[in-house]
């Protein structure tokens, strides 16, 4: 069986030591799954924000699930 997993990718920005640099600590994990890949870029296309989320010295969200992108992975699942 083909699934399409939807995978997010967060950034995760914040400071290593405390006085430092702010860095990304980029983060991907599994937004949800599918068993069509229409049904996961509807998905990705309902959950895009129309204009970009961001804050100093946070994350930029592009999504309204947080993440700052999406993308589909597709995986096969032995029965």
């Amino acid at each position: 069986m083909k699934l399409f997993i939807v995978i997010g990718t967060r950034e995760n920005v914040y400071q290593d030591q405390i006085g430092g640099p702010f860095l990304s600590h980029p983060e991907k994990e599994i937004v949800a799954i599918f068993k069509t890949q229409e049904y996961a870029k509807l998905f990705i296309s309902n959950n895009k924000l129309k204009k970009q989320k961001k804050s100093s010295y946070s994350d930029t969200e592009n999504y309204k699930t947080g993440h700052e992108s999406m993308n589909i992975e597709e995986h096969y699942l032995n029965e």
